[in-house]
């Protein structure tokens, strides 16, 4: 997911780069303008706790001239951020929030705003409500990228339920849409297809095509996930080595990041698979890595 500006933010910005007059109804606000470029340029650079800060500022300043594309785009980016920091009840917060203002007004929900939430709900392991409201996002007026995402959402949510038909219904909306073009959401359903099915070597080969395409897109939380799910097919392989290696990636990965509870399950993990393939250096590693503030964790 990426981060939104708002129309009118936008409009100050291409009045002040280029001294014209925007095609908005409404007077340009610099100030706001300026809040969200700043806060998508941190999240972009990979400081997202600045991000967050500066997103929340943003968002005070929508609030203040009371602008409803501004607090929906904002609470939105509020919502994206929450959830790389690992913190899916704020980014869930966020996501309602501007969702009920929205309805308040009388006016459409932004789909993506409907979108985080659902990934939101997922990461919390509220998965009916989760699938109930990725089918939301394709029944409004949403750009193609947002409804795959909600797809991809609905095809996690099969996956987990075990619920083979979905889950390749999902697959094959995703195939077609793609046209073979390597995505790595599709990737991702194709490895939980083959779990399911007890096919472990192509869940491992799939995980890891995942985990390379979430790298090229900067999607390190995808990323991450991805490596811990090769590192689960390895161990089903009876490769501990391999998974030893592979949750050590995901969990120091996860730890820059500063997603803690994911860290430390990977890492523990990695600590089991090490032992099982007698690696005391990645038991080792994995440990460093667990006691490591975030920063210090690369």
């Amino acid at each position: 997911m990426i981060l939104r500006v708002s129309f009118i933010a936008a409009s100050a910005l291409l009045v002040a780069a280029c001294g014209g007059s925007a095609p908005s109804p409404e007077p340009p606000d610099l100030v706001l303008a300026r809040s969200q470029r700043v806060a998508v340029a941190a999240f972009q650079q990979g400081q997202i706790d600045q991000a967050a800060r500066l997103a929340e500022s943003a968002l005070v300043h929508a609030y203040a001239r009371d602008d409803a594309a501004a607090i929906a785009d904002i609470s939105y980016n509020l919502a994206v951020i929450a959830l790389r920091l690992g913190r899916p009840e704020a980014a869930l917060a966020a996501a309602r929030s501007a969702r009920g203002d929205a309805e308040r007004r009388g006016g459409s929900v932004l789909p993506e705003l409907m979108l985080v939430e659902a990934a939101a709900l997922y990461r919390l392991g509220q998965r009916t409500e989760a699938a109930a409201v990725a089918h939301l996002v394709g029944t409004v007026a949403a750009d193609a990228a947002t409804t795959d995402r909600a797809r991809f959402i609905q095809g996690l949510v099969a996956a987990d339920d075990g619920d083979t038909v979905r889950l390749a219904q999902a697959i094959a909306f995703l195939a077609d849409r793609t046209a073979g073009v390597p995505v790595a959401d599709l990737e991702e359903l194709r490895g939980r297809q083959a779990t399911l099915a007890g096919d472990h070597g192509s869940a491992f080969s799939a995980a890891l095509a995942a985990a390379d395409l979430r790298r090229e897109e900067r999607d390190y939380a995808g990323m991450a996930r991805a490596l811990a799910t090769a590192a689960a097919a390895a161990e089903s392989l009876g490769n501990d080595a391999a998974a030893a290696q592979l949750y050590l990636r995901a969990g120091r990965s996860a730890a820059a990041q500063g997603a803690s509870a994911d860290a430390v399950r990977w890492l523990d993990a990695a600590t089991r698979a090490s032992r099982a393939a007698g690696q005391p250096e990645v038991e080792g590693e994995a440990e460093r890595h667990r006691i490591l503030p975030a920063d210090q964790s690369l």
